[in-house]
């Protein structure tokens, strides 16, 4: 692949989880020219020492894949941590990673590039992801419904992944994906400003996603093939809940539509045909 994609992954003294992430990503990420743009918030001794051993055996370099970048507060959001670790980089694409994350198979970042490789129309492309069970559903879409007073939520979320998998290992074009694992082009990603500063640790990645498609007429593909496993909740929790739920409903009401019931009514609703 031609392609080199920029790995931003944000985080703030989470080091045992965080070494288990860059373990895989370094051991599974093959077929991709990536480089890690790995943004440390206050990193601590113990943070410090699992970044340095990630790049250096006896203090000579080994990986040249991370490129750390040292944060000395931890006071920002999501959305400008991430925009700020992303202008460090320069590569054609920038795959968003939280540090709970772990990659199982090796073609998981080559699934989503050959996405946007073979569809201009593609803006935006997501995981499948499980709990450390290997078989519960953390995320395969998000949807919007009355029945969570028009706030986005995921698909099947929290269900036994053998029951719905006919559903679920279909690549499908949804409104929004997370951001706990998302590719996106550069160019898309700036030109829209990047995460919308409006938001603290929620919604964001909703956000973004919805003004890829109002904003660049491009789609959101869910990527059934690129799979991983997120500890949800590791990574941080949800704070000014009722404020960005507010900035939500400002920002994004009317720019998309109640579609959970297509989904359970019709197992071919916006299924996504791989152009390659």
């Amino acid at each position: 692949m031609g392609n080199k994609v920029d790995i931003v992954i944000t985080t703030y003294r989470n080091a045992k989880k965080l070494k288990i992430c860059l373990e895989s990503v370094l051991d599974k990420t093959k077929f991709v020219d990536y480089k890690v743009l790995l943004f440390a918030n206050d990193p601590n001794d113990e943070m410090k020492k699992v970044i340095h051993e990630s790049i250096f055996i006896d203090d000579i370099m080994f990986n040249n894949r991370i490129e750390p970048i040292f944060n000395d507060n931890n006071n920002g959001s999501f959305s400008s941590n991430n925009n700020d670790a992303a202008s460090e980089g320069d590569s054609e694409y920038i795959l968003f990673l939280n540090d709970d994350t772990v990659a199982v198979k090796d073609d998981w970042l080559l699934s989503m590039v050959r996405v946007l490789d073979s569809d201009p129309k593609v803006g935006v492309v997501g995981s499948l992801l499980l709990y450390p069970d290997k078989k519960t559903i953390q995320h395969c879409g998000v949807f919007f419904s009355h029945k969570t007073n028009n706030l986005p939520y995921h698909m099947f979320y929290k269900q036994d992944m053998n029951k719905v998998k006919n559903f679920v290992l279909v690549p499908r074009y949804y409104q929004a994906v997370t951001a706990a694992c998302m590719l996106v082009r550069r160019s898309d990603f700036e030109s829209i400003g990047g995460f919308s500063n409006d938001y603290f640790y929620s919604f964001e990645d909703v956000d973004l996603c919805i003004r890829v498609k109002k904003e660049l007429n491009k789609r959101v593909v869910f990527c059934p093939d690129s799979v991983l496993i997120h500890d949800e909740g590791i990574s941080g929790t949800q704070p000014r809940l009722k404020d960005n739920v507010a900035a939500f409903l400002k920002n994004c009401s009317g720019k998309y539509f109640n579609d959970l019931e297509f989904y359970l009514n019709d197992k071919n609703f916006m299924i996504y045909k791989y152009k390659f």
